[in-house]
């Protein structure tokens, strides 16, 4: 059994806040029942069931007014807690008139003023937690889409924007590609001078990736020191261009590390066109993942495109049935 142990150190801080808060209460309402008390005295008689449906809104809008304003630190943080106080105020104004004998114009105007201002602190409030939610929320999303080592989108981002990009694509008749971009040689690296330098390494190399390919599309870290971009109205011929200047840009970079270590890295790359039957997250990525691995088996530094029947037998099929530029971008790059 799991046995809990409450320190009192934990509540006095709270305690005291609430006893602050009951105190303040007490004395407000005391000092305006007072008051009127000795200026005009009791109504007779007293509708105490009227003046009781009152001051129970009254006790309520003040225990809102405290639990808004209780971890509250500056005053946009309680600007709806005082609007609920002026709420609480405005119903304690209209309790008097019920048990002593106020002017009746000054009670209503007085609540009126004190209704009006609590909707005015009400509605600074409540824009004012829309906003912040909003921000939350996009941070949040932030959060979920993106890596937190590189910046770039993750695979969650991918098959999010993948779904959006085969619709459209299917839609317009157009193309989309994608490239798998692995470093070459990268594990020795981190064995060498540590995953420190290898971290640093990747950040820079995000950067130049995304500066390379921010253009035609969007680059995704994969996992690792893999990532994928993802062409949308980019044909096997465009991407298979772009691969090879990438490869070509990242071979002739040198990586400065914390202004103390060079290092100059390659890449290997495989390309791959989706097909319409494909889900770009699953088969067109792993039709780009094999042409990786031609890639890293012809040397390293070095592009390979996938054929479209690389992981069906229907291949020949799929290729009959894609639009006219497509088989023309299959049959350059052949």
């Amino acid at each position: 059994m799991i046995q809990f142990s409450i320190k009192p150190k934990a509540f006095k801080k709270p305690v005291m806040s609430l006893a602050i808060y009951a105190l303040v209460f007490l004395l407000m309402n005391f000092s305006v029942g007072y008051l009127c008390y000795s200026y005009y005295g009791f109504q007779q008689p007293i509708d105490w069931v009227l003046a009781g449906l009152y001051l129970s809104l009254s006790v309520i809008s003040y225990y809102v007014f405290v639990v808004n304003d209780t971890h509250a630190t500056s005053f946009k943080g309680r600007t709806t807690a005082l609007g609920f106080l002026a709420v609480h105020l405005a119903l304690s104004v209209l309790v008097t008139a019920f048990i002593f004998n106020t002017p009746i114009k000054l009670v209503w105007y007085l609540a009126g003023l004190l209704l009006s201002l609590s909707y005015l602190l009400g509605f600074y409030g409540i824009t004012l937690w829309s906003k912040n939610q909003r921000a939350a929320r996009q941070q949040l999303q932030h959060e979920l889409l993106t890596d937190e080592l590189t910046q770039l989108y993750n695979r969650r981002a991918l098959a999010q924007h993948a779904k959006h990009e085969e619709q459209f694509a299917v839609d317009s008749n157009t193309h989309i590609s994608v490239l798998i971009i692995d470093i070459d040689d990268f594990k020795p690296v981190n064995d060498q001078y540590g995953h420190a330098v290898g971290d640093d390494l990747l950040r820079q190399i995000s950067q130049l990736f995304k500066h390379r390919i921010n253009k035609l599309g969007e680059v995704y870290r994969w996992g690792g020191e893999e990532f994928v971009a993802m062409l949308p109205v980019t044909g096997l011929f465009e991407a298979n261009q772009l691969a090879n200047k990438l490869i070509n840009k990242v071979s002739a970079h040198t990586f400065n590390i914390k202004q103390l270590l060079e290092l100059k890295v390659t890449v290997s790359v495989g390309v791959a066109q989706w097909l319409p039957e494909e889900s770009i997250c699953k088969e067109t990525l792993e039709r780009a993942d094999m042409a990786l691995y031609k890639a890293k088996a012809a040397g390293k530094n070095a592009v390979a495109v996938a054929d479209f029947k690389d992981i069906s037998q229907s291949g020949e099929a799929k290729l009959k049935d894609q639009p006219k530029g497509q088989a023309e971008d299959q049959t350059k790059l052949a």
